[in-house]
């Protein structure tokens, strides 16, 4: 027997019901992970007064005591891309609930709206096709994490370029290494530099060198980029080299790296065009050429 759209969400519900109910009645437990970031003192949020942040949402806390329940592993969190973007595990698994619960009403919410118009529909959809509109719903968060990523990552070596311009002007000052790293982060705005200042004070209170920091950094958020003049500094600040012409180096071959993806992206925009633009010459050219050949056929 299958079973119908209403069918399959009047079981849902009493089973989330049963749930939640018997998930209050139950002591609740706090989560090891949360405590201990609360109880390291190294981390920067524990020092610094933390800014207003708005209420969380429905979503949000439903996607809380998901996590509760299931855990991180069971889900397969993009923890890497969030943490680049900022967002909480939690927000991004109550997005996912959101986008669930539309594919899973979509296709009784599409046949609700065609009787409304007065169209019969000689079919009931079946369960199955809410339940995989459903799982197919859940994963565009993911798709989308991973896209602002992209971009979020690109953006970051952007500010690098610059970061490294600022440490080599620095270094040819007589700059000592963890000054040349940390004079930068407090002259530049933006996410990227706020990051970077995080991570050098997280090294500093951890009594770590500051380009150990930045290493850490970027494995955390995957930017090589970062990782590779940190090395460089760690030469300096270990051994006592001279890295100044190292560091522009490598900033040149870094602008270099995205002019070149600047180009290639350029490039794969201008070849999207082409089937567009063609298509509409030549629906153009169709339209021009129409009443000629019909006079002509009527000759």
């Amino acid at each position: 027997m299958i079973l119908s759209a209403p069918a399959l969400l009047s079981g849902a519900a009493l089973g989330l019901g049963a749930t939640v109910a018997t998930a209050g009645l139950l002591r609740p437990r706090a989560d090891l992970g949360d405590l201990l970031r609360r109880s390291d003192a190294g981390r920067l949020e524990n020092l610094e007064p933390r800014a207003a942040t708005t209420e969380a949402s429905a979503w949000d806390r439903a996607g809380a005591r998901v996590l509760a329940l299931v855990g991180e592993s069971a889900l397969r969190l993009p923890n890497q891309e969030l943490d680049l973007l900022g967002r909480t595990p939690s927000q991004h698994v109550g997005k996912r609930l959101s986008f669930a619960l539309v594919g899973l009403l979509m296709p009784s919410f599409t046949v609700a709206l065609i009787a409304l118009a007065g169209i019969s529909v000689p079919f009931t959809p079946p369960a199955l096709a809410a339940i995989g509109l459903a799982v197919l719903f859940s994963l565009i968060p993911n798709i989308q994490a991973r896209e602002d990523a992209a971009r979020a990552r690109r953006e970051f070596r952007y500010a690098i370029a610059s970061y490294l311009e600022m440490v080599c002007l620095e270094r040819a000052a007589d700059a000592g290494p963890s000054e040349a790293l940390r004079r930068p982060t407090e002259l530049g705005e933006g996410w990227v530099f706020a990051r970077l200042r995080d991570a050098l004070t997280r090294a500093e209170l951890a009594g770590i060198p500051p380009w150990e920091g930045l290493k850490q950094l970027s494995e955390e958020l995957g930017v090589p980029e970062l990782g590779a003049p940190a090395d460089i500094m760690a030469l300096a600040g270990e051994e006592g080299a001279a890295v100044y012409s190292t560091l522009r180096a490598q900033a040149r071959s870094l602008r270099g790296v995205l002019m070149t993806d600047a180009q290639a992206e350029a490039n794969a925009v201008s070849e999207k065009m082409i089937v567009p633009v063609t298509a509409l010459v030549i629906i153009m050219s169709v339209y021009m050429a129409y009443p000629a050949i019909t006079k002509i056929m009527a000759a």
